[in-house]
């Protein structure tokens, strides 16, 4: 299953496919470092938390 992440850049929004929840959940963390705020799509279209990913990632 593939996630878009949307991160809220000072141009405008921008969406990043990650292949896979790991992925996924490797970029979220890496643009809240940043300080952007991000929206996360599965594509079957629910919108997740940041928990939620993370809860998907565990074995």
């Amino acid at each position: 299953m593939s996630y878009t992440v949307i991160a809220a850049a000072e141009s405008g929004p921008v969406a990043t496919v990650a292949a896979s929840v790991l992925d996924a959940l490797r970029l979220v963390h890496d643009l809240e470092k940043d300080g952007d705020q991000v929206t996360i799509a599965s594509d079957t279209g629910w919108i997740l938390t940041v928990e939620e990913l993370e809860a998907l990632a565990k074995p």
